[in-house]
C-alpha cells in the first residue's frame, strides 16, 4: 500500500538537480503509484495537475526548490485523506455495521480496549445472531480486552439482544457489534434500525476492510442513506494493497475515517492521523524538520512591530527566523534599511537554545523589563540556567540592540499595507 510512493519520493530526493523535467518525472511516478493503490483515476489526474501547476510556481523565500516540490506534495496529499478526527473519551453508546467480512467483531473488542486503557469501563453486547460463531468469537474478544460481555446464543432477535444487555450491563462505553449481509439488503436495514431506536447509539460506525479499495465511497454513501452513520473504521490495514483508495474514498464521499486496523490483536487500533501516514507514505526521514522550517517562515513579522519589545518577544523571534536567515532579509526592507546588530540573524541553534535557559531562569519581571537586571540578578540568572554570567551579559546587549532598532522604526509608516509590500518582495 502505497509503497511505491515512498520509492519515487525517494529517487525524486536524490537528485541534484530539480528542474520541469524532474517534477514532471515526479508526477508521473505518482500518477502510476496512486492507481496501483486503487484511487480514482480521476483524482489522481486533477491531483497530479495541482501538483504539477504549483510545483513549478513561485516558492517561498527560505525554501529550495527540491523542498518546495515536497511541501507541495506533502499538502496535496493530506488533502487528498481527509481530516484527523477528534475522538471524545466519555461515556458513549456506539453501534458498528457492515457487511460480511468487514471485521466488526475483532473492530468492537479493538475500541473496547482503546477506551479502557483510557480509563473508562467498557461493555460489549453481541447483536449478530445471524452468523452461528459471532457470539463464541465476541466473547473470547471481550475477555482480552477486559471488557464486560452480554449475549444471548440460541436468540434470533437482535434488538432484543440489545435491550436485555443495556439493563445487564454496567459500563461507561458500551459497543454493539451487529450482523451483516452479503449486500445492504432491505432485511438488513430494517434489522439496524430497530437496533437504532432501542440503542440510541452516540456513534453509528461503519467498518469496511480497506481491500475494499474505491467501492469504499459507494459503500459508505449507501450505509449513510440507509442508517446515518457518524463516521467509518477502515479494517485490515496491515494487509490491504487498497487501502489508500479506500481512505481516499470515504474522505471524497464525506464519511471522515475515524479509525483504523493495522492488525490482529486488540491494540491494533489507531486513530486516523493524515498528517501522520502521509509522512510515513512519503518516507521522508526529514519530511518533519521540513514542516517545522516551512512554519517557521510563515512568521508574522507585523507582529513584530506592536506593543513592547520585551525579553518573551525577543526569544520568539529568534527562535522562529534565526535558522532562516528570514530575520536578516526583512530588514533590508525596512526603512532603516540596515543589518541585525551583532550578527543576530546568524545565531547558531547551540546559542538560541542557551539564551532559552537564561531567559527560562529569569523572574516574570527581569523578562518584561531588562532594566532591572544588575550585576547580582546577573549572577543569580547564570547560576539558574547553567550559562556564564557572559552569556547572560552578552543576551542583554543582544536585546538592547535589537530593541533600539525596533524602537527606530517608524510605526506609522508600517500599516499593515505597508507590511504586506515588504513581504511580498521577499516573496513571502
Amino acid at each position: 500500500m502505497f509503497d511505491r510512493v515512498k520509492d519515487s519520493i525517494k529517487k525524486f530526493s536524490s537528485k541534484s538537480a530539480i528542474d520541469e523535467e524532474a517534477v514532471e518525472q515526479l508526477v508521473k511516478d505518482i500518477q502510476r503509484d496512486l492507481i496501483a493503490a486503487d484511487v480514482d483515476v480521476g483524482l489522481v489526474s486533477k491531483l497530479s495537475d495541482e501538483i504539477r501547476e504549483e510545483s513549478l510556481e513561485g516558492k517561498k523565500q527560505g525554501l529550495t526548490r527540491k523542498e518546495h516540490v515536497l511541501e507541495t506534495v506533502y499538502n496535496k496529499m493530506e488533502a487528498l485523506l481527509g481530516e484527523k478526527p477528534e475522538i471524545e473519551i466519555q461515556p458513549q453508546k456506539i453501534l458498528l455495521c457492515g457487511l460480511y467480512g468487514a471485521g466488526k467483531t475483532t473492530t468492537a473488542a479493538k475500541l473496547a480496549d482503546y477506551y479502557r486503557k483510557r480509563g473508562l469501563k467498557t461493555g460489549l453486547i453481541a447483536a449478530d445472531t445471524d452468523r452461528p460463531a459471532a457470539y463464541d468469537q465476541l466473547k473470547q474478544m471481550a475477555e482480552k480486552a477486559d471488557s464486560e460481555f452480554y449475549g444471548e446464543p440460541e436468540a434470533e432477535d437482535p434488538s432484543k439482544v440489545v435491550d436485555r444487555g443495556l439493563k445487564e450491563i454496567d459500563a461507561d462505553v458500551i459497543i454493539v457489534d451487529s450482523a451483516g449481509r452479503n449486500s445492504l439488503d432491505d432485511e438488513l436495514k430494517d434489522e439496524l434500525a430497530e437496533m437504532n431506536s432501542v440503542f440510541e447509539p452516540d456513534e453509528s460506525y461503519l467498518v469496511m476492510p480497506s481491500d475494499i479499495g474505491q467501492s469504499a465511497k459507494d459503500q459508505a454513501e449507501n450505509f449513510e442513506e440507509a442508517v446515518g452513520i457518524t463516521g467509518v473504521i477502515v479494517s485490515k490495514m496491515d494487509s490491504g494493497a487498497k487501502g489508500g483508495g479506500a481512505l481516499v474514498a470515504c474522505a471524497t464521499s464525506g464519511s471522515q475515517v475515524k479509525f483504523i486496523g493495522t492488525g490482529e490483536q486488540v491494540s491494533d487500533l489507531e486513530v486516523y492521523d493524515p498528517v501522520k501516514y502521509v509522512s510515513e507514505m512519503l518516507g521522508q526521514p526529514n519530511l518533519e524538520s521540513l514542516l517545522e522550517k516551512v512554519k517557521e517562515l510563515d512568521t508574522d513579522p507585523e507582529k513584530m512591530l506592536e506593543g513592547e519589545f520585551t525579553l518573551e518577544e525577543f526569544r520568539e523571534q529568534i527562535e522562529s527566523v534565526s535558522s532562516t536567515g528570514m530575520m536578516e532579509d526583512m530588514m533590508k526592507q525596512l526603512p532603516i534599511g540596515g543589518k541585525l546588530p551583532d550578527n543576530i540573524s546568524q545565531l547558531t541553534e547551540e546559542k538560541t537554545q542557551a539564551y532559552k535557559y537564561i531567559i527560562d531562569s529569569m523572574t516574570d519581571e527581569e523578562v518584561q523589563d531588562a532594566s532591572l537586571i544588575n550585576k547580582s540578578r546577573t549572577e543569580r540568572i547564570a547560576s539558574g540556567s547553567g550559562r556564564s554570567q557572559n552569556e547572560v551579559r552578552e543576551l542583554i546587549k543582544h536585546y538592547r540592540q535589537t530593541k533600539n532598532m525596533m524602537d527606530k522604526l517608524d510605526k506609522g509608516s508600517m500599516k499593515r499595507g505597508n507590511m504586506q509590500n515588504m513581504m511580498q518582495k521577499l516573496g513571502l
